[in-house]
C-alpha cells in the first residue's frame, strides 16, 4: 500500500513517520523547501488544560496524546539523536483580576475530572517558585504533569526520522490538486506530474479547506497569525510554563523564554506588526513584570489552522474511498501531533481507531 501525506509540518510529519513504521510505502509531500514553519514557530506546549478556557469534548484525546508523549519523544531522540528539549516541569495558570480567580477556580473543579493532581497554591508559593510572577496576582492552579518541547528542534527530529525511516519526501512541490478515480483516490497532481496513491491524507494546516473546496469537501480552516517574542539574559529565571488569560511564557532549555501569542485574523499575512509586539509586552507586564528588562532576541510568527468549533478535523472524507484529513489543530498541534498519528494510521489500515476522535469528525459541516 502507499499512501500520500500533503503538509510536512509536525501533525503531516507524525503520521507519515507512523505509517511508515507500520510498513506503509509513505510520500511526504510539502509546498515549501523543508516544512513545519508554523509548527516551529510554536511555543511547544503539550498542554491539555494551560489554555484550555472551559471543559471541551476534545480533553480525553488531549491527554491521550499527552499520555504518549514520553515515550514519542524518547523514541525521536533514539532514531535520530535529536534532544527536542523535552520537559514535563508542570504550569502555573495564573489569575490576574479578581474575576479571573472567580473563573480560575470554576475552572479547576472540571479539571480535577482529569487531572486530580492539579491544585490551588497560594500566591506566597507561586512567587517562591517563580519571582518573575507579578506579585498582585489574585490566584494560581499548579498543573504539575503539562509539559513542552524546542518546536524547531521537534520539527528537525520529524524530518530526519521521516528521511532515515526511507519515507520519500517532496519539498517545494505544491500539490495542485487530488486525483480520483470514481471517487477513489488515485493520487495528487504537481507542477512535475503525478503522484499515486491508494490513500491520501491532507495535512495541510491553513491550506487544508481550500485544497479540499474543489471536491466539494466543506472543511472550514482560517489561519489565525500568532506572534511570540524570544526574550534573552532574564533578571531571574523560569523554571516552568506560566500562563493566564492574557498570555503565557514558556522556557528553553537555554535560559531564554518565549511570551506568546496574539491571535490575530489577518489572512496569510506573515508579518509582525508593531501592535502585535505592543500587545505582547503589555501581556509580559502584566504576568511577569521583571522580564520587561530582558533583551528581545527575536520573533516568531505562525499561522495557527483553526475551525469554526475549534476542534481539528481527523478522519475519513465521506463519499471518497482513501481519503482522510487531519488538519485545523489552531493552538493544540504540537499536543496532539502523536494521538493524531496513530489515530490517521489506524483509520488507513484497520478502518477505525480506539481513540476518541467522536469531536473531530470531518463531515460535521459537510452541506
Amino acid at each position: 500500500m502507499r499512501a500520500i501525506v500533503i503538509g510536512a509540518g509536525i501533525i503531516g510529519s507524525a503520521i507519515a513517520l507512523e505509517l511508515r513504521q507500520r510498513g506503509v510505502d509513505v510520500a511526504l509531500i510539502e509546498s515549501y523547501a523543508e516544512g513545519g514553519h508554523t509548527s516551529a514557530a510554536s511555543a511547544g506546549m503539550v498542554n491539555p488544560f494551560s489554555l484550555t478556557p472551559g471543559d471541551t469534548p476534545a480533553l480525553p484525546f488531549y491527554l491521550s496524546s499527552l499520555r504518549i508523549y514520553p515515550e514519542w519523544v524518547r523514541k525521536l531522540h533514539t532514531l535520530t539523536q535529536i534532544d527536542v528539549e523535552w520537559r514535563q516541569e508542570g504550569c502555573l495558570r495564573v489569575a490576574l483580576t479578581p474575576a479571573d480567580a472567580a473563573h480560575l477556580q470554576q475552572n479547576l473543579e472540571w479539571i480535577h475530572r482529569y487531572e486530580p493532581e492539579a491544585s490551588a497554591i497560594g500566591t506566597e508559593r507561586a512567587l517562591a517558585w517563580e519571582p518573575a510572577l507579578n506579585k498582585e496576582i489574585e490566584g494560581v492552579v499548579y498543573l504539575p504533569n503539562e509539559g513542552w518541547v524546542n518546536t524547531e528542534r521537534l520539527m528537525s527530529a520529524l524530518h530526519r526520522a521521516v528521511k532515515l525511516s526511507g519515507t520519500n519526501l517532496y519539498t517545494g512541490v505544491p500539490v495542485l490538486c487530488i486525483e480520483l478515480t470514481n471517487q477513489h483516490v488515485r493520487g495528487v497532481r504537481t507542477a512535475h506530474g503525478v503522484i499515486e496513491g491508494e490513500a491520501i491524507v491532507v495535512a495541510a494546516g491553513a491550506w487544508a479547506g481550500a485544497l479540499l473546496q474543489p471536491l466539494g469537501v466543506h472543511t472550514p480552516v482560517e489561519p489565525v497569525r500568532g506572534v511570540i517574542l524570544w526574550l534573552g539574559d532574564l533578571p531571574v529565571p523560569v523554571r516552568r510554563i506560566l500562563s493566564s488569560p492574557q498570555g503565557y511564557i514558556v522556557p528553553r532549555a537555554d535560559g531564554t523564554v518565549l511570551v506568546g501569542a496574539t491571535r490575530e485574523q489577518a489572512g496569510y499575512d506573515l508579518r509582525a506588526s508593531a501592535e502585535s509586539y505592543a500587545y505582547l509586552v503589555q501581556a509580559l507586564a502584566h504576568l511577569a513584570p521583571p522580564l520587561l528588562h530582558a533583551t528581545v532576541l527575536g520573533h516568531t510568527v505562525g499561522l495557527r489552522p483553526d475551525t469554526p468549533d475549534h476542534n481539528p478535523y481527523i478522519g475519513a472524507i465521506r463519499g471518497y474511498e482513501g481519503l482522510y484529513i487531519a488538519a485545523g489543530h489552531a493552538y493544540h498541534g504540537i499536543l496532539m501531533a502523536p494521538a493524531t498519528a496513530l489515530a490517521v494510521a489506524d483509520l488507513v489500515l484497520n478502518g477505525a481507531t480506539s481513540l476518541p476522535i467522536q469531536p473531530f469528525d470531518p463531515n460535521r459541516f459537510m452541506r
